[in-house]
């Protein structure tokens, strides 16, 4: 067992110090960084601070009502004009960015007019002009009652079938599904990558034959997926703090955000997922290497291979257009596929647990063969330097028999 983890200790920090590996490590967190930087700005360059103005022929309109409503000093500042001569001026002055003029029947009469020069005001003011509408044919009722009707439903679905349930707070529901699917096509595959390098490579330049003098096949494959496990998951929790910091920063000025919920039972199944679909993909990587002689063959074998992981990925437009259909049930519980499937799934439709629980009984058990098949293969291949393995050497080395 120590073999075992002195070989892990030292894939592990071969690995975090490689060029290639750091470059990845520091650009995601940095695009994130930079990418919200430049939403603030655009954010804070487009925002017109200028005044909605507005004739109010109908007298239902109370000002003072405005200034109580939540958030009052981060809403748009209103204007009142007497008529709609000199709002227009004020307009054509660019004093007011836009100009709601309400009849004198209204409510009976919804019509509304609403001038502008360029653009029209945007949804902050636009939704802020509604609410100061709203609350002052509100005006009458009790305040607790203003609010309610002001804030408008909240909306929660439930669904039976797989026990979830939906709401504007759980709105990242949706979103993570395709964050989830990124980190894991980088996650893996890159991991996976250099698993398939660190076999055929050395077997190709023959300190493979070195090292299984001192530690069996399984402890050196088995440290090497370990310590390749262990950088993944290092870069993940790199990412998932500059997540964290730019949601911190994002929530000053998307206050929305504050209402999110975090689905706990979304990441725990992803978690769940995704070891032993790791595991799976670093076996057929060391099968590949071992069975090859070249590194370049084996990575033009591991790039078809790799379609079986993406396929989901692949037919995205029957996903979304029938996420619960047999096929996607299919990929549900295939094991290549499982991960991915429920990945995009879960922000798309139901997954009921008996498939999630199905998929992962399954790819537990083919990481399990895989992981042993892999091992024999590459100790009949470490024994064959110079010489590929061809499907009738690879069956007869995981029967045993080679």
């Amino acid at each position: 067992m120590r073999n075992f983890w002195l070989v892990a200790k030292h894939e592990y920090l071969t690995t975090v110090v490689r060029r290639a590996f750091l470059l990845m490590t520091i650009a995601i967190p940095v695009g994130m960084v930079a990418l919200i930087a430049l939403i603030i700005l655009v954010e804070s360059m487009g925002a017109d601070d200028r005044p909605i103005g507005y004739v109010d022929y109908s007298g239902k309109l109370e000002p003072a009502l405005y200034d109580n409503l939540p958030d009052a000093e981060d809403r748009t500042p209103l204007r009142s004009f007497p008529d709609e001569d000199l709002a227009l001026a004020a307009l054509q002055g660019e004093q007011i960015q836009a100009l709601f003029v309400i009849p004198s029947e209204y409510p009976q009469t919804l019509g509304t007019e609403l001038y502008y020069l360029e653009d029209p005001p945007g949804g902050d003011a636009w939704g802020d002009f509604d609410d100061f509408v709203r609350i002052s044919l509100l005006s009458g009722m009790p305040e607790d009652m203003q609010e309610l009707l002001l804030e408008g439903p909240d909306i929660t679905v439930y669904d039976l079938a797989s026990n979830r349930e939906f709401s504007e707070r759980s709105i990242i529901n949706v979103i993570l599904p395709f964050i989830a699917t990124f980190f894991f096509i980088f996650a893996t595959m890159s991991g996976a990558g250099y698993m398939l390098g660190v076999v055929a490579g050395e077997k190709e330049n023959r300190t493979i034959e070195v090292m299984v003098t001192s530690v069996t096949p399984v402890q050196l494959i088995g440290g090497k997926a370990a310590g390749l496990l262990a950088a993944s998951l290092t870069q993940l929790a790199i990412y998932a703090m500059a997540a964290v910091v730019g949601l911190i920063v994002a929530v000053q000025y998307v206050p929305e955000i504050q209402q999110l919920e975090v689905p706990w039972l979304y990441l725990a199944i992803m978690g769940l997922f995704f070891l032993p679909t790791y595991a799976l993909i670093s076996a057929v990587m060391i099968a590949i290497g071992s069975a090859v002689t070249e590194l370049q063959q084996g990575q033009q074998l591991a790039g078809l291979l790799n379609l079986v992981f993406m396929l989901p990925l692949l037919l995205l437009p029957l996903l979304f257009q029938d996420p619960g259909g047999p096929l996607m049930v299919f990929f549900t519980i295939f094991p290549t596929t499982s991960f991915m499937t429920i990945a995009l799934r879960w922000g798309l439709g139901t997954v009921p647990l008996w498939q999630v629980g199905i998929g992962w009984v399954l790819l537990l058990g083919t990481t399990t063969f895989f992981v042993w098949a892999a091992a024999r293969v590459f100790r009949v291949g470490m024994l064959r330097y110079g010489q590929p393995l061809n499907l009738r050497s690879v069956w007869a080395a995981v029967r045993g028999s080679g």
